[in-house]
């Protein structure tokens, strides 16, 4: 991505940028889970949890 005062910064993927926590979905029920995912745009069925 680039340097930030001299330290690297890793590129973030578009799950980490849609700031859904892996941890709480995991303790979701799959059709929780699911909507949450469709709700910040991205296709639950690349998302295996």
């Amino acid at each position: 991505m680039g340097e930030l005062l001299g330290v690297m910064q890793e590129e973030k993927t578009e799950f980490e940028l849609s700031g859904l926590n892996a941890d709480e979905l995991g303790f979701m029920r799959a059709d929780e889970r699911r909507a949450a995912i469709e709700a910040v745009g991205l296709n639950p069925d690349e998302y295996d949890f």
